[in-house]
């Protein structure tokens, strides 16, 4: 079993209220996870600590050290550049070699079908293709973990298939994926399903 991320007995409070926990789940590289509930099951906040953004009250986090790259349900895109400029500014972030920039950024262009798009002001671009383009800016660099909240939130069907198969490619390339959803169908890719209800595992 190669796991790039562990939590023991992990457990959130905020404030008075307890949010998430007791729990405890291994994330294993070329998986995809799939993490549903209802609203306030714990969700978000368990993705959050898996990320390392925020620290669990009690229990343990373990990673294997790799890089980990989390996608919120915020957009981190600048409404007034092209999606090609959006997808350089973060490289350079990302710190990625400059001669090996123009590639990744044409390569993950093309496997989120946004290619004949790039040049275009990102806000005239529908929320589906705005999506698209975020995942993208997350995958210029190689990952062993990605973890996404409700990554096709808003999106038409083409892009919400376009999102799934990228997914799926990430996780064909060792990746360990993890995804929130509220849809039963988009769980369809999942190697394996996590159902949180008021902070606790129920089902997997």
């Amino acid at each position: 079993m190669d796991i790039v991320c562990k939590l023991n007995e992990i457990e959130k409070k905020y404030g008075s209220e307890h949010v998430l926990g007791p729990v405890s789940v291994c994330f294993e590289r070329g998986t995809v996870t799939g993490i549903y509930g209802s609203n306030g099951a714990g969700k978000s906040t368990l993705l959050s600590i898996a990320a390392g953004i925020i620290p669990p009250d009690s229990g343990s986090r373990w990673t294997s050290g790799g890089r980990i790259c989390y996608v919120p349900q915020e957009l981190a895109l600048y409404p007034s550049l092209s999606g090609r400029d959006n997808l350089a500014f973060w490289a350079g972030v990302y710190g990625l070699e400059r001669k090996l920039r123009k590639s990744r950024i044409e390569s993950v262009l093309e496997l989120v079908e946004l290619s004949d798009k790039a040049d275009r002001p990102v806000e005239t671009l529908s929320g589906g293709m705005k999506r698209r383009l975020n995942i993208a800016a997350a995958l210029l660099a190689p990952s062993e973990f990605l973890l996404m909240d409700e990554p096709t939130a808003g999106c038409d069907a083409h892009s919400i298939d376009v999102i799934l198969s990228t997914i799926a490619h990430a996780a064909d390339n060792f990746c360990s994926v993890v995804f929130v959803s509220h849809s039963s169908d988009e769980l369809r890719i999942c190697s394996r399903m996590i159902r949180l209800e008021n902070g606790l595992i129920v089902q997997e």
